[in-house]
């Protein structure tokens, strides 16, 4: 059996209470992973949280989890603006991370990410890890091959932002969650969720050069529980984005309903000699688990994709490290995340879910805000390459 990474994880919030740490507390995660230590700062909720999944330590204070010694893998499950503090102060301290989505608030925080974990030889994960899923990933081979012919354009949303959670619902310290900062100058849903279509919009089709966008709020106050709280952040966006050679495509995040139509993560791409859709997302990991593909009469590879009837094709294969009893828990692909974390930390190989990738996508929100409030279509410097594993 391979070496345990020993890991610690700051925050304790939702994502970690309703997923990551039911999927790390399962028997064949604790083969690979020990999680030695956990932090908030509400002592009281990661006290009790170390004591429900039974982690050794728990801290207040981050400083204290990455002094740690037997800590080689930080995990960063924190509100957005929080994460580029404590993974430059993680990186510093020689230790590898993963750091959840949207991986920072503006470009040059991300960019600095990416920079200290190349200098130090550290391995850095960013969140959302959407080309280590199957469908994805055939999405991409379907493009290059050259089997949709010239890509014109393409589409992603994502829509129903609410944060309705079971951990907001209760009344003790793991079960009355404050979501607010979700609307704070830093949340918003953009950098919360459709940063998932735009991993999967540039990892398959590549980098953007351009983006311009409209954005704007359309509800200004959201309640939770007797507690009215402001937006400070748009909650409708549409962006543009220009791939260069006249290929575009269209990303939205919205605080309204979805429909049958272009529901939550749904995404298409069109060229002359193909196209494919979306036809099912697996609600639980967010991830395509149903493909409409039209070649014009040409094979699908079967090795990527399994045909169902009516040009509807399943991915071969699905999320790496999930099986069905974690594929049964909520976030699966946060799991499959932070143990692809963990693989890049013992192989050395280079990650799929990048810094690189994660920082263009943080720069095309910046921008695309910039691009709203000026009426000016912005340019992007940000570039990355996919490794193939």
């Amino acid at each position: 059996m391979s070496r345990k990474v020993g890991v610690g994880l700051i925050g304790c919030g939702s994502l970690s209470l309703i997923g990551i740490l039911p999927q790390l507390a399962l028997a064949d995660a604790k083969e690979r992973v020990d999680l030695v230590a956990v932090c908030d700062v509400v002592g009281e909720r990661a006290r009790e949280t170390a004591a429900k999944y039974g982690v050794p330590h728990h801290y207040d204070n981050a400083a204290d989890l990455i002094a740690r010694d037997d800590v080689e893998l930080v995990l960063v499950i924190t509100p957005i603006r929080f994460h580029h503090e404590y993974t430059m102060a993680a990186l510093r301290a020689g230790k590898h991370v993963y750091v959840q989505k949207t991986m920072a608030t503006a470009y040059a925080e991300a960019r600095e990410m990416v920079e200290t974990a190349r200098e130090r030889g550290l391995t850095l994960v960013a969140a959302p890890g959407q080309m280590l899923n199957a469908a994805n990933a055939a999405m991409k081979r379907l493009v290059d091959d050259g089997a949709l012919g010239d890509v014109y354009w393409a589409w992603g949303d994502t829509g129903g932002w609410y944060h309705n959670e079971p951990t907001r619902q209760g009344e003790d310290v793991l079960t009355a969650v404050d979501p607010s900062w979700y609307y704070r100058a830093d949340g918003g849903p953009l950098r919360d969720v459709t940063v998932y279509v735009l991993h999967t919009l540039t990892g398959v089709l590549g980098p953007a050069e351009k983006v311009t966008a409209m954005s704007g709020i359309r509800v200004p106050e959201r309640r939770w529980r007797d507690k009215a709280i402001s937006l400070e952040v748009d909650d409708n966006s549409v962006l543009l984005l220009d791939f260069g050679g006249a290929r575009f495509a269209m990303a939205g995040g919205h605080a309204s309903r979805t429909g049958k139509l272009m529901g939550w993560g749904t995404l298409g791409i069109y060229g002359t000699g193909g196209a494919v859709e979306t036809l099912e997302i697996e609600m639980l990991s967010g991830h395509p688990s149903k493909l409409h593909v039209d070649l014009g009469g040409g094979e699908v590879d079967p090795a990527l994709l399994t045909p169902l009837g009516d040009d509807a094709y399943a991915p071969v294969g699905w999320l790496p490290h999930v099986d069905a009893t974690h594929a049964a828990i909520p976030e699966p692909h946060v799991y499959a995340d932070i143990m692809h974390a963990v693989e890049c930390i013992r192989t050395g190989a280079p990650p799929v879910a990048s810094g690189e990738h994660a920082a263009h996508v943080v720069e095309i929100i910046e921008k695309g805000y910039l691009a709203a409030e000026t009426g000016q279509t912005q340019a992007l410097e940000s570039r990355f390459t996919l490794p193939i594993h």
